[in-house]
Parts: C-alpha cells; sequence; structure tokens
C-alpha cells in the first residue's frame, strides 16, 4: 500500500485521542491514527507545559519494537483486514501534511519512546511540536469545561524550514504567504477595533491609495474571514473571523505574559530555544502591543527616511517587513517604547 493510499482521515478529536468512556488511566496501547483540528490543546511535560491554539492534531503510532532511529521514527498502521503497514515519519508527513487543513500549528501525538530528534518535515509552514519519550492522551475537566491535554516527558518544537521563496527573493524578509497572513492579521484587527480605539472601515471599493489593500481583503473573504455587508457596502468581520481573530490574540497575549519581564536579546533566545518562529513572536507582540496600529508613526518612531506617508503601500510592500527583521538581526532600529 503507498502513503497516500493509506485510510487516514479526519476524526472527532475525542475518538481520534480515545478520551471517550470512562477512563481513569492514560491508555498508553492506543493505535488509533487521523487527524482533527481543534481550538486549543495543552502539551504537558514533566517540567513545563504550555498551551497550542488552532492546532492540527495528527495522530500516528510506533511499533513497540521499532528500530532506533536518530533523526526518524518507524510508523506502524494497523488497518482492519490487512497486514500492518510500515513507514517513515518524515515520508508519510511530507506526503500526507500538503493535503490536511492549515492551521497555526501541528501538534504531533505520536510516542518517541527513543527519544528521536526529528527533522521538521519540508511540508510544514507552520510550528511542528512533538514528544520525546511516549505521549498519553488526557481529558482534564476544569471549572465547568474540559482541556484537552497530551502528557509526554518533554515537548519540542521544531524551527521552520528556510523558505525557497527567500532564497528567490533575498532582500525579502519574509515569504508571501507569511506576509499575507501578517496582513491580514493586521486588517483583521482595525476591523474589529473601535473608530474611537484606532478602528478603520473597509468599504468594498477601496479609494486609491488603499488599493493596495483590495487583494488581501478579497483573500480574507475567500477565507470567510471577513463577508460584504451589501447594505452599507463595506467589509465585515464573520463569525469565524472573529474566532481566529481571539484564538491568534490568546496566542500573542500568552507569549507577552510569559516573556515580559526578559530583556529583549534574552526574550529572542528564549522564542529560539522553544523553537519558535521568532519573526513571527516578533510581529504578533508588535501586533498586540498597539505598536504597528499607526504605521506612519512608526515610521516615524524609528527614524524612518523617507517616511512612507501612504500607510496601506507601506503595510503591502517589503520596506515594513524588513524594518521588523532588523531588530532580530542586530539592526540598527530603534526600539523606543513610546
Amino acid at each position: 500500500m503507498k502513503i497516500a493510499e493509506l485510510p487516514f482521515h479526519e476524526r472527532p478529536v475525542h475518538e481520534l485521542l480515545n478520551l471517550t468512556g470512562d477512563r481513569s488511566t492514560p491508555d498508553l496501547e492506543y493505535a488509533g491514527f487521523g487527524w482533527a483540528l481543534v481550538d486549543r490543546i495543552w502539551c504537558v511535560g514533566a517540567d513545563s507545559s504550555y498551551r497550542v491554539n488552532n492546532a492540527l492534531v495528527v495522530a500516528i503510532h510506533t511499533a513497540d519494537d521499532a528500530e532506533p532511529i536518530a533523526d526518524d521514527i518507524e510508523l506502524e498502521f494497523e488497518i482492519p483486514g490487512r497486514e500492518s503497514v510500515s513507514v517513515l515519519a518524515s515520508a508519510f508527513l511530507d506526503r500526507w501534511l500538503p493535503l490536511l487543513p492549515r492551521a497555526s500549528a501541528i501538534v504531533l501525538c505520536l510516542c518517541n519512546p527513543h527519544r528521536a530528534k526529528i527533522v521538521c518535515p519540508a511540508a510544514a509552514r507552520v510550528p511542528v511540536h512533538y514528544a520525546l519519550g511516549n505521549v498519553a492522551s488526557w481529558l482534564d475537566h476544569e471549572d465547568g469545561g474540559e482541556r484537552i491535554e497530551l502528557v509526554a516527558e518533554t515537548w519540542s518544537t521544531l524551527p521552520l524550514p528556510v523558505s525557497t521563496e527567500l532564497e528567490r527573493r533575498p532582500n525579502t524578509a519574509i515569504h508571501d504567504e507569511q506576509k499575507q497572513t501578517f496582513i491580514g492579521l493586521w486588517l483583521l484587527k482595525k476591523l474589529d477595533l473601535k473608530p474611537e480605539e484606532g478602528g478603520l472601515t473597509f468599504p468594498v471599493v477601496l479609494d486609491g491609495e488603499l488599493s493596495p489593500l483590495d487583494e488581501p481583503l478579497q483573500q480574507l473573504a475567500v477565507d470567510d474571514l471577513i463577508q460584504i455587508n451589501v447594505k452599507k457596502a463595506r467589509y465585515e468581520l464573520t463569525k469565524k473571523g472573529i474566532k481566529y481573530l481571539g484564538e491568534v490574540i490568546d496566542e500573542a497575549s500568552d507569549l507577552v505574559d510569559e516573556l515580559d519581564d526578559l530583556e529583549a536579546d534574552e526574550a529572542i533566545e528564549e522564542i529560539r530555544e522553544r523553537g519558535l518562529d521568532l519573526f513571527r513572536a516578533r510581529f504578533l507582540w508588535g501586533w498586540f502591543d498597539g505598536e504597528y496600529d499607526d504605521l506612519v508613526l512608526y515610521q516615524e518612531r524609528r527614524g524612518v527616511r523617507p517616511v512612507e506617508r501612504m500607510w496601506a503601500f507601506y503595510l503591502t510592500g517589503d520596506d515594513f517587513w524588513r524594518e521588523i527583521a532588523k531588530e532580530l538581526e542586530g539592526g540598527d532600529g530603534d526600539d523606543d517604547d513610546d
């Protein structure tokens, strides 16, 4: 059976992680597989735990007698009526990740008894969280709600691979897909804020100075994050957009809360040690903190010359993103917090 022919399907998360019924202890023998999208899931380790928002959970299984491999894991798929199928995790993820829905992060529910330090899949475009040691799923009930946990000795996050897009465009700070994601977040925040708080209204037919925003707004509409209010001829957030915005705000809030007491170089080092996307972390910090709300003022504070006062062109061009990257590379950017 070829990798692409494996019956790897979406399943309800409680079924996928064997969280149904009355379980008083973790089940380390469960060998189910498939995928699910979840609003949040907790990666719980012996020394620390953290929440992952908007996650694609990929449940796969390794055989108990699998041979140790330094940078890979041998997977086993038990298929009713057929012999079990073995395949390396690297090959499986490279083939299947492009076929699965996008999310803000990928969490592998995969026992790793030999503590292999796996390599980030080439198809990954978001952080990938995986365990060192065995993994057990758990459902914790708190305050009338529930918390889905994956418990392991240690959790690790894979750094994203270098984008080939950057190799083709060496003068850009980030690849185009990341850039469009961040532009979209900037627009969603502006649509969510009240006018007195700096919010903006975007008409369906944009003025010339806002014309660079036409494509990003249309893409947000295609993604069902915004919709057109026909009566008012303007864009508005959808329920899906409000939910997505809330998830990213939670992600940014957690980041700020955890790193706010550190010096800038210490925070950068901590983010790198976690294997997180450093540029995303820096953008979300400034986005959440309001640093980028007024892009003309942002340029003036950073000492940018000349100042691009048509801010929509600045947001969608390359200069803004290069300016953010400067401080991550030890550039000359001003760190003024005002």
